[in-house]
């Protein structure tokens, strides 16, 4: 082993890329089919009803609806439910 810590490299100093990872939508917002709903390594949260999941385990929404979180901390659950629009009628005077 060296008894000198010898000279600084210059070969240092690189940074990945930041990989704009977490929750893209919250609960109770409304998105549409195909809006990405978290970005994220491994399954910190599962996908629930109205959900997919890609290869990079990207939770995205498959039918336009609001997004509600679920379940206990340690099995997070992401589902998206459709929003039931009531049709307002405008009343002629």
């Amino acid at each position: 082993m060296a008894h000198k810590k010898g000279q600084g490299s210059t070969r240092n100093g690189r940074d990945s890329k930041p990989k704009m990872l977490g929750v893209k939508r919250y609960g109770g917002q409304v998105v549409k089919a195909g809006e990405i709903i978290v970005r994220q390594r491994g399954t910190q949260f599962h996908k629930g009803p109205g959900v997919g999941m890609g290869v990079d385990h990207t939770l995205f929404a498959l039918v336009a609806g609001q997004v509600k979180f679920e379940g206990p901390v340690n099995k997070r659950r992401v589902a998206v439910y459709a929003v039931v629009e009531t049709a307002v009628e405008t009343v002629e005077a």
